[in-house]
């Protein structure tokens, strides 16, 4: 009982955050001890980290008082400026100064633009989507079903939408002035980047979505809990077509040239002509796929959970629909976040709370990083 109350019997935060990488050429990700941290891929070096803390408070003969421990965070973390942004499973949205993180100092710095939304003790519900950033806001979901919208200057509230659904854990996307949200429920709902209200193009299904939608032109493709991969054109009451899979198409897809790449948790790597929901080929890892596919010129990038990395050329003609990729490179961990890509590197933060950079043309590990700082 004594030892729960020191500062170093808090249980590890986790979470399955991804990584990105700035404009000013610095990584950002959040660790599985409850850090955002920002790492030079350069230098290797970490630049700067900081925990994000859930408190809470015990009462009664024997209590510890007031609390803090590290918050799971699994969203991405959106970088604009100086400023790093993420949402927590403790129910906070915080906006992070480069500057005043990399001096260490005390938060908030809001000279520096830092903020934290609620601003008090309260919280918003568990944030497990990421947050979306446009020219003036922040979006992000929470677990009590509504979507918000935050200054981006001083987190100030813009709007809150109406309950969408019993629980938002997706992400949702921004097209213009209109943002689309999919829930578990099987809606597509569209709202106002303006005020947050609810705008006439909508979809329900009979099922509900499991996956973050994506936008490819007209077109919003979307992973259902009946182990679909569902395409939905807006405006339309019907869907486009639906492909099935072995399992749920948990995966964020993505879409490029007319084809849409879907990992399933069955394993499988799905390439689906956008315009037919016809399959061009696939590929089978033998592992559930958790994170999203990236796609970097002709090269399609594809992360199982148990570690290996494929790298297919989406030039080459597959033979009876099954694609052989060009290289693979085990990570000896676990693979649940997002990948980023740039400039022939791979990252990603695994599950063993380190940073792997992989080298695409090698087709090897480039270098590791741990994010575990004593």
């Amino acid at each position: 009982m004594l030892a729960s109350c020191a500062p170093g019997g808090a249980q590890p935060a986790q979470g399955w955050s991804g990584t990105v990488l700035n404009n000013d050429g610095i990584l950002y990700a959040a660790s599985m001890d409850g850090k955002v941290v920002a790492v030079n891929p350069s230098t290797r070096n970490l630049e700067w980290s900081y925990t994000i803390v859930a408190s809470s408070s015990s009462s009664g003969f024997m209590s510890c008082g007031q609390t803090s421990v590290p918050t799971a965070i699994y969203g991405t973390p959106a970088v604009d400026g100086n400023l790093v942004y993420i949402g927590s499973y403790s129910g906070k949205v915080y906006a992070l100064s480069t500057s005043a993180r990399s001096q260490n100092l005390p938060f908030p710095q809001t000279r520096n633009g830092e903020w934290h939304y609620p601003r008090t003790n309260e919280v918003i519900g568990d944030i497990v989507g990421s947050p979306v950033v446009s020219e003036d806001a922040i979006y992000v979901t929470s677990s009590n079903g509504k979507l918000y919208s935050l200054g981006k200057d001083f987190g100030d509230l813009n709007w809150e939408s109406d309950v969408l659904g019993e629980k938002l854990w997706t992400t949702p996307v921004i097209e213009g002035d209109t943002i689309y949200v999919s829930t578990f429920d099987g809606h597509i709902y569209t709202l106002s980047t303006e005020t947050g209200n609810l705008l006439p193009v909508s979809f329900e299904a009979e099922v509900g979505f499991v996956s973050s939608p994506v936008l490819y032109g007209d077109i919003i493709f979307v992973g259902s809990f009946d182990n679909k991969l569902c395409a939905i054109k807006i405006g339309d009451n019907k869907l486009l077509w639906e492909f099935p899979g072995g399992r749920w198409f948990w995966a964020t897809p993505v879409a490029k040239e007319g084809v849409v790449y879907a990992g399933c948790l069955d394993g499988k790597i799905y390439a689906i002509s956008v315009e037919t929901g016809k399959e061009l080929w696939e590929f089978d890892t033998e592992s559930p796929i958790v994170s999203s596919p990236v796609l970097m010129d002709r090269i399609a990038v594809v992360a199982s959970e148990s570690g290996d990395v494929y790298i297919f050329d989406t030039t080459t003609e597959p033979k009876d629909k099954v694609m052989t990729p060009v290289k693979t490179i085990f990570v000896d961990a676990l693979i649940r976040g997002s990948l980023y890509c740039h400039e022939g590197i791979v990252y990603i933060r695994a599950q063993d709370n380190c940073l792997y950079a992989l080298d695409i043309d090698k087709g090897n590990v480039s270098w590791k990083l741990p994010l575990t700082i004593k």
